[in-house]
């Protein structure tokens, strides 16, 4: 497998934060999995960006 240029993994971040939703958690993992660190850390802050707007809740996920 070759590694995925940065603007490549740049459109995957993309991809995963508007397909959330209607991608399967295997096809989801498979695209998360070939990104760099970075990348995938750009993904995790999308992700907790859309939990807060789904539940409505900015601390949702504090211990408080």
């Amino acid at each position: 497998m070759s590694e995925l240029s940065r603007a490549e993994q740049d459109e995957v971040v993309v991809d995963l934060a508007v397909d959330v939703e209607t991608l399967s958690e295997e096809e989801f993992d498979d695209r998360y999995s070939k990104l760099d660190v970075d990348h995938q850390m750009q993904v995790d802050e999308n992700l907790h960006e859309f939990a807060n707007g789904a539940v409505g809740d900015e601390h949702w996920d504090s211990d408080s």
